[in-house]
């Protein structure tokens, strides 16, 4: 199940972490390794991979999560985002806007997710606000294998449908992406 688009000399495809070859899966994780370093957290395993290439070069990345989370109480349907990453001879040519505009259109599309979700910090919230992406007030937890945690930075949500966020504490039910 693959999804691709092709703009010009730029790839986007949406490729279930299962049926990545062993090389791209090894590239992938490496490239997170290198770009987020130590994560102070244990993050869960992504189901799908966005990835963007530029005359055949890995140029950008992201992770899907297909998952059900509770807010005020409430079950949503959501598509996670995390780990997005440009290479940095790529950085400010709009690389990691079409991964997450394409991102949104599959989780919609494809998932059938009410709302995209996203952790981040706060000096990188101006690229998901201008995509749409807004803030929501949590507090956010997730598990750890300690126990229960709380995210200190944003949570973030993008409306996929019609449908209004449920205000309140956020339960990730599981772990981190």
């Amino acid at each position: 199940m693959m999804q691709s688009d092709a703009l010009m000399n730029k790839k986007i495809q949406i490729i279930p972490v299962a049926e990545t070859t062993p090389t791209l899966d090894k590239e992938l994780r490496d490239w997170f390794r290198d770009q987020f370093g130590r994560v102070a957290y244990r993050w869960a395993e992504p189901d799908y991979y966005g990835i963007l290439s530029v005359d055949e070069q890995l140029a950008g990345r992201l992770a899907v999560f297909d998952r059900q989370i509770s807010a005020g109480g409430v079950i949503v349907k959501v598509g996670g985002i995390g780990g997005v990453a440009t290479k940095p001879q790529f950085r400010h040519q709009g690389i990691a806007s079409a991964l997450l505009s394409r991102a949104a259109e599959f989780m919609k599309n494809d998932l059938g997710a009410e709302f995209g979700f996203l952790l981040c910090r706060p000096e990188v919230s101006p690229v998901y606000a201008k995509l749409g992406w807004t803030r929501v007030d949590g507090p956010t937890t997730f598990s750890q294998p300690s126990g229960i945690e709380t995210y200190p930075y944003y949570t973030m949500i993008l409306r996929l449908t019609g449908r209004e966020w449920p205000p309140g504490p956020i339960d990730m039910m599981g772990l981190p992406w």
